[in-house]
């Protein structure tokens, strides 16, 4: 008798365990772009996440995506970059993180460098910025946390 009532026991647990993974909840990604002098005009940049089209950002704007936890890389694509350089990050579930983003124009060149700036500088330059009108393949919030 013990032994049965051990086994179904084993056998409820074991099933409980494997019956259905852990949803994790996904980190919040907010990417934004100040004002700049002369740089592109006005126009707005596509980036991929993991590289898949996430959304485009224009100057003084910011889009926020939920993003799957583990490593991301993000990066710019554009006829115009001669140069672009991803931004790898590590995100955990339940996370937001900040990314800034900043045209540098050479003479024969463009770059969009990203950079992960802390929650309290980044909240106080979004204050400014409004969210992008950005026709994406994920839901941006409207606003950031």
């Amino acid at each position: 008798m013990k032994t049965l009532l051990i086994s179904l026991l084993v056998l409820v647990f074991w099933q409980h365990a494997d019956g259905q993974p852990a949803q994790t909840e996904p980190a919040q990604l907010i990417i934004y772009r100040e004002k700049e002098f002369l740089s592109g005009l006005g126009t707005a940049y596509a980036f991929k996440i993991n590289g898949q089209k996430a959304a485009e950002l224009s100057p003084n704007r910011y889009v926020q995506l939920p993003v799957t936890p583990g490593r991301i890389k993000i990066e710019f694509y554009s006829d115009y970059f001669t140069d672009s350089r991803p931004l790898w990050l590590k995100v955990e579930a339940g996370q937001t993180y900040y990314v800034k983003t900043v045209v540098e124009v050479d003479f024969l060149s463009s770059v969009m460098l990203m950079a992960l700036v802390e929650s309290q500088q980044a909240r106080k330059e979004l204050r400014r910025m409004k969210p992008e009108n950005a026709n994406s393949n994920r839901n941006p919030s409207k606003t950031p946390e």
